[in-house]
């Protein structure tokens, strides 16, 4: 039986095509192959971003031990540090420390969830995670004023941004500093020749040092008083005549 269609002659004489060659034959002879009008192309172009590369999660030249705000408390490093890090590569090589010890962490606390039968919640990653619904009713009914009020609010579902830097100071500046939000380390910076001439333990401690004070400039949400006879809907009650109450407060 005859299948109509063409075949491909140039690449593979087995190969079978459903539409016709590319130059097709008139009179027993070989057309000049006529070019399809050109279609107009899509403009596409490449972002800064698309040219980075996604962050190394993990080192093999340092690790971190953290705490329940995801900030670290124990930073060692391994035996190929000096050899292996370039000076200019320490801020670098520290992230990809931190940011693989984040992972751990996660990882942990979801196999721990889950062997008990349940998911992990982001309080159960994190202590800076934003508070459950009933705990951020039971905070805001103890503000005071309508401005602390807004600020513990805001602070409750804002990320924050805290710029921190170590102890050591050269020449009125600091070599070793860190940028964190309320949930994470964004970053961290260290001079390249202050690192090229320091032992990894001065760099730790440093690291350490800035954990420190972000952990201590962080908004910590503490509840005081026991509402445990409240039920939700009782506190969604009293904190909207709370907040009546600090709103007529501020205007009188």
């Amino acid at each position: 039986m005859t299948t109509g269609g063409w075949f491909n002659h140039y690449d593979d004489p087995d190969e079978f095509w459903d539409d016709e060659p590319l130059e097709p034959i008139v009179s027993g002879r070989r057309t000049a192959p006529v070019a399809p009008p050109a279609s107009p192309q899509p403009f596409a172009f490449r972002t800064t971003s698309d040219l980075e590369r996604p962050p190394r999660l993990g080192s093999r030249f340092v690790s971190m031990e953290l705490d329940r705000g995801l900030l670290p408390v124990r930073i060692k490093f391994g035996t190929g540090w000096s050899r292996y890090v370039a000076p200019n590569e320490v801020g670098d090589e520290l992230m990809a420390g931190y940011r693989g010890a984040v992972v751990e962490n996660r990882d942990r606390v979801r196999s721990t969830a889950l062997s008990s039968g349940r998911l992990p919640t982001p309080q159960d990653i994190s202590d800076t995670a934003t508070p459950l619904h009933r705990t951020r009713l039971m905070i805001l009914l103890e503000t005071e004023t309508w401005d602390q009020y807004c600020e513990t609010s805001s602070s409750m579902i804002g990320g924050g941004r805290y710029d921190v830097h170590g102890r050591m100071i050269i020449g009125a500046q600091h070599p070793v500093s860190v940028t964190a939000d309320r949930r994470y380390v964004c970053s961290i910076k260290v001079w390249h020749d202050w690192a090229a001439r320091s032992h990894p333990d001065d760099i730790g401690d440093e690291i350490l040092v800035c954990a420190e004070r972000i952990r201590s400039l962080r908004p910590k949400f503490v509840v005081h008083r026991d509402y445990s006879r409240y039920s939700d809907a009782d506190l969604e009650y009293h904190l909207n005549r709370h907040r009546e109450r600090l709103l007529e407060e501020r205007v009188a």
